[in-house]
């Protein structure tokens, strides 16, 4: 390629091009008619989207492979240099006179602006400067990813579809984006600028995402947020981080029907605002459901029965889909979630199945509990994960103890010794009203985490539950124990460990060592024989 200089510059690919010009090794491809070929390279050229954190690389990738095509031979490159939609990505970390060829070469066809922010800047151009030498195409732009400069970004640009603004060079004056006429983007992401609002800045949105947009509190209220919803009945993806609103919603305002909303992120807004909004919004193809609050507690029944309530079918299939949820109660609260197969951020695209997680920061998470067992009802699959820090009160206990839901329950290290007595005399208890059921009577596994959990406790808490005299005629559900040692550990009571195992009732011990560690011991029970194995 034609670069030679910064460590950012696309390496010239001259290996590759003499190696495709040997005539035996691409000779049907000679005779394809110039559309077809255009085709197959357009398919062969990464893809690229502008939401990703690393899309500099993305972007380097594409022209070195553009590049590298064109040295294939002549007729290849006559093909590349004359279709202008090759020529679309103008980047700030690439040498001036590769981004003056992708001017060329693109001839009128839409461009894509990108100036490196994050991890890529060596030796890039100010933002000034590298906006200044492309000022002329403006008009060409479709979507632009950078800093926020308002001599660019203050006036009507009818072309632009995509705006990524991740830094604000304005100071706190806010901008009237886009000469306040924005109703041709589609694509609108902000983060930590500051712009004017006024009624009809935005329609027909595809995906909205706002981080701590700068405001001024007479201008943006939840009504005219609303506005910008509704006037979006195709949009895809709402998401809103550190978002507030000056209240000003009537009762009467319509529900937004959003057919097409498929993710769905609200993270540390104030309640009015998050609040506000849920109630209003239906979106029956939501498929990701991220929620961040702190809410006081007068407000929390409201957040889970009613703001909520439109999507609890969502966190109910998803649970049933996939056989397993998960509630986490750690020094941060509550939370409950599935995060599916992978878990790659908020993009579509980087969350292909049904996800959700709702994170309600509150010390006392027993009406949140609760909410969570009104949804599940008898829906087997769920988990309970007791981190460190996790408030172990008696009430707490009480809001999950009849939970039939609940299968698992995993209990993480650095534990003191009351915090053990507690769980261990809540497992090992009966329900309460009915003392012929343990507590959380449809429990099949318990996971320990580290070294705390010593056997004996272990063996006394499986001894309350399982034998009972007033539980000796009940059906009992087979019990899994599972242990997952943490750094060194010490030597494990084998006697205890047999003891466990002949426990009526429970049905496995296991023991798994942590990832990527090697000389550790295994035991295992052999079945047949009824004695540990040592492997």
């Amino acid at each position: 390629m034609e670069t030679s200089s910064s460590g950012c510059d696309v390496p010239s690919s001259e290996g590759t091009g003499r190696d495709l010009q040997h005539p035996s090794l691409c000779p049907p491809l000679l005779h394809l008619p110039t559309e077809l070929l255009a085709e197959i390279f357009q398919s062969t050229l990464p893809s690229v989207d502008l939401m990703l954190d690393q899309v500099e690389a993305r972007l380097l990738s594409y022209m070195r492979k553009l590049y590298g095509m064109r040295l294939v031979g002549k007729r290849w490159q006559e093909i590349i240099d004359g279709t202008p939609t090759f020529w679309t990505f103008v980047l700030s970390i690439l040498p001036q006179h590769v981004n003056e060829a992708t001017i060329l070469r693109s001839g009128n066809g839409l461009l894509v602006i990108v100036y490196a922010l994050n991890g890529y800047t060596k030796g890039q151009p100010s933002a000034k400067d590298f906006f200044k030498s492309w000022a002329h195409t403006f008009p060409r732009w479709s979507a632009y990813r950078g800093p926020l400069l308002s001599q660019y970004l203050d006036k009507p640009a009818p072309q632009l579809e995509k705006v990524i603004l991740m830094r604000n060079e304005l100071g706190d004056e806010p901008l009237e984006l886009l000469g306040g006429n924005a109703t041709s983007l589609r694509h609108v992401d902000l983060s930590y600028v500051s712009i004017r609002w006024k009624a009809g800045l935005f329609t027909n949105l595809k995906v909205l995402k706002l981080v701590k947009v700068g405001r001024n509190p007479q201008e943006l209220t939840t009504t005219l947020f609303l506005d910008m919803l509704l006037a979006s009945p195709f949009l895809e993806q709402l998401d809103l981080i550190k978002m507030d609103a000056t209240t000003d919603t009537s009762s009467s305002y319509p529900i937004i029907t959003l057919p097409r909303l498929r993710f769905i992120r609200l993270s540390s807004c104030p309640y009015k605002f998050m609040g506000g909004i849920l109630r209003q919004i239906r979106a029956s193809s939501c498929t990701t459901f991220w929620l961040t609050a702190g809410v006081d507690r007068l407000d929390l029944p409201r957040l889970l029965d009613d703001d909520l309530r439109h999507f609890n079918e969502l966190f109910r299939s998803i649970h049933q889909s996939n056989g397993s949820s998960e509630i986490t109660l750690d020094i941060d609260g509550f939370r409950w979630s599935y995060y599916g197969s992978y878990y790659g951020g908020p993009g579509l695209e980087n969350n292909p199945s049904f996800s959700f997680s709702v994170v309600i920061f509150d010390d006392h998470p027993t009406t949140c509990i609760r909410w969570v067992g009104r949804i599940l009802q008898n829906n087997p699959g769920l988990g309970i994960r007791f981190s460190f820090g996790a408030n172990l009160s008696r009430d707490v206990f009480e809001s999950m103890r009849s939970m039939r839901c609940v299968t698992r329950v995993e209990l993480g290290s650095c534990w003191a010794d009351d915090e053990i007595l507690s769980v261990s005399r809540f497992l090992g208890g009966p329900l309460g009203a009915s003392p012929s059921l343990p507590s959380l009577p449809c429990l099949q596994e318990i996971l320990f985490h580290g070294t705390f959990w010593n056997v004996q406790k272990v063996l006394e808490m499986l001894h309350s539950r399982f034998n009972s005299l007033s539980r000796e005629h009940v059906e009992r559900t087979p019990l899994r124990i599972r242990v997952k040692p943490m750094g060194s550990r010490p030597i494990i009571d084998l006697t205890t460990l047999i003891k466990i195992r002949e426990t009526d009732g429970v049905e496995s011990v296991q023991f798994f060592r942590p990832e990527h560690v090697d000389d550790w011991l295994a035991i295992t029970w052999d079945e047949e024989t009824s004695k540990p194995a040592w492997g």
